[in-house]
């Protein structure tokens, strides 16, 4: 699926001024004669309309208070996306549908883009569908915040997720499934229930051995076992349902334990980073409490997800102190039900030993539990079995998905290094050799070093999104120059702009100044001329005229998909 934008209007109902901007389905160049004339505010309003939370506009442009609409085609579809501050509308063949919030606003457009872009939040391990700032941003590179960092700053709450940009990526690229990621659900739901079936197969042949040791139990006769039948009825009942309680207490009391180790683990980490001095910070490590192994002061903040800083350190401090008071209340009411429950169990056998035939109920009654116990097992033993099954079953299938995505990693891999060798030659940029593929931490040079590595990058990336992925949306690069650069370096960038970006086969945006219009063939882009000011009171009627709104559904309602 490819979105093209066919226009964008922008209407400011406060000043009674608006504009439309009309695109090619290719290449297209923003121009002026100088700069703070509006090209950037005009590129970040377009990636805005679409859903991404742009980190920073330019002063000035009132974006919250602006009526943004969009018109754009979907494989051949007509859409129509319209944005005020928080709330979308969106028209697509006839139907008007509203979003309040950006989560059900990013669902209906991966629905219409086929997609099902899921990520891990740090504060989940379950996946949940991908923000639009997520889903946008390995095709929009910032003017303000792109060139000093690397796809991390240009869109806001970006690091809510695990592992980005890069499991972003993974998924344009089909380096990731969302079958792999069921997979592993499945297994972790798997595992955790046959984690629970054998501990309660444990706790019954424990109990069914030590009961066997004790009882003596002979083959009753039929006359005996219908004289005692009414009597035995009733205690086979109780002693079944106080087994039931005892096991099931049992397993919560096993599972309170562990959570309450894990979080006196966690204190007792976030202890010992509270007891390092701030001049040894970098120099000091730790022992896991898991796996006793050395970590160092970093890695204990990024295994317990916080930052370097004291007060949150302490903050989690008191959180894992108060997490431990309440297991710890919670195991002692556990385990004083359980002796209640053993006690009140125990009373029963004292109460049937008083019994007529006392003895010959012991017997039938040691006979029957023991049966019911051993059949017990035998079901846990069952359900174990067909759980380790399917756990196999389902650990194949993983493995057969990871070596799929495995050749396609090394087919995506040899592409990159292909095309980042090929620009790094034009652009004269020998460092960008240490950047492996899907490798996105922090460039470390500065001036036009690093806007030339980044170029390099970016360019990179974009390509191998053209040619690799099966979703795309339009690829705006804001203006590249951010630094003093010599007319040499500058043509350099400007001619892999033109070759390794302008001409790639999807729509895009570049920003451009007219003193640097020489250095681009733009024959074959559309260009937008701006002028200050870009919103005009001649247009605003008509602009006004042409938003949607609920009155164009035939009905007169507008409807929620979510």
């Amino acid at each position: 699926m490819k979105l093209v934008i066919k226009h964008i209007m922008i209407i400011d109902p406060e000043h009674e001024v608006a504009n439309k901007f009309k695109f090619g389905k290719l290449s297209n160049i923003f121009l002026s004669d100088d700069n703070e004339v509006g090209k950037s505010s005009l590129l970040k309003s377009i990636y805005y309309t679409l859903g991404g939370n742009v980190k920073s506009f330019t002063a000035g442009w009132d974006f919250q208070n602006y009526i943004f609409q969009i018109e754009c085609d979907i494989d051949g579809q007509s859409v129509i996306i319209q944005r005020f501050n928080k709330v979308f509308l969106t028209k697509s063949a006839g139907d008007i549908y509203s979003f309040a919030n950006e989560k059900d606003f990013s669902i209906w457009v991966q629905d219409k883009m086929g997609m099902n872009l899921k990520l891990q939040t740090k504060s989940s391990d379950k996946y949940h569908t991908a923000r639009m700032n997520a889903v946008l941003a390995p095709f929009y590179i910032d003017q303000d915040q792109s060139w000093a960092s690397f796809y991390r700053d240009s869109f806001e709450n970006l690091t809510m997720y695990k592992d980005q940009p890069k499991a972003i990526f993974e998924y344009y690229l089909k380096l990731s499934s969302n079958q792999l990621i069921a997979l592993g659900e499945q297994l972790k739901a798997l595992s955790n229930e046959k984690n629970e079936v054998d501990g309660q197969l444990r706790q019954v042949e424990g109990v069914r051995k030590s009961y066997s040791s004790e009882a003596e139990t002979d083959v009753m006769s039929p006359k005996e076992f219908d004289e005692l039948r009414t009597e035995l009825n009733e205690y086979v009942a109780i002693t079944d349902d106080l087994q039931a309680k005892i096991s099931s207490y049992s397993n919560q009391i096993s599972k309170t334990k562990m959570k309450l180790d894990n979080h006196r683990h966690d204190y007792a980490e976030i202890h010992k980073l509270l007891l390092a001095t701030n001049a040894r910070f970098r120099d000091i490590e730790y022992e896991c409490t898991y796996c006793h192994s050395r970590l160092t002061r970093e890695q204990s903040l990024t295994r317990l997800e916080l930052g370097d800083n004291d007060f949150e350190i302490r903050q989690r401090e008191i959180e894992a102190k108060q997490d431990i008071e309440v297991d710890q209340a919670n195991l002692d009411s556990l385990l004083s039900t359980l002796t209640s429950l053993r006690s009140d169990f125990d009373e029963k056998n004292r109460r049937v030993s008083s019994l007529r035939n006392a003895s010959n109920i012991d017997k039938y009654v040691d006979h029957q539990v023991i049966t019911k116990l051993g059949q017990l097992a035998g079901k846990y033993q069952v359900k174990s079995s067909q759980l380790e099954a399917s756990i196999g079953e389902i650990k194949k299938d993983q493995r057969e998905e990871r070596a799929t995505l495995k050749a396609a990693r090394e087919s995506n891999e040899l592409n990159y290094e292909q095309i980042k060798s090929d620009i790094a030659i034009e652009l004269g940029v020998p460092s960008v050799s240490n950047k492996p593929f899907l490798n996105f931490q922090k460039v470390k040079d500065a001036g036009t070093a690093l806007n030339k590595i980044l170029l390099c990058l970016y360019l990179t990336y974009f390509e191998i999104m053209v040619s690799r992925s099966n979703t795309t949306f339009p690829m705006a690069m804001d203006s590249f120059v951010k630094n003093e650069i010599t007319d040499s370096n500058e043509d350099k960038m400007f001619m892999a702009v033109q070759k390794h970006f302008m001409s790639l086969n999807n729509q895009t945006f570049f920003s451009l100044i007219k003193r640097n219009q020489s250095k681009l063939d733009l024959t074959n882009s559309r260009v937008t001329i701006l002028k200050k000011p870009i919103l005009i009171d001649s247009a605003y009627k008509q602009l006004v005229s042409e938003l949607i709104v609920a009155e164009d559904n035939p009905d007169g309602n507008v409807g929620n998909e979510r």
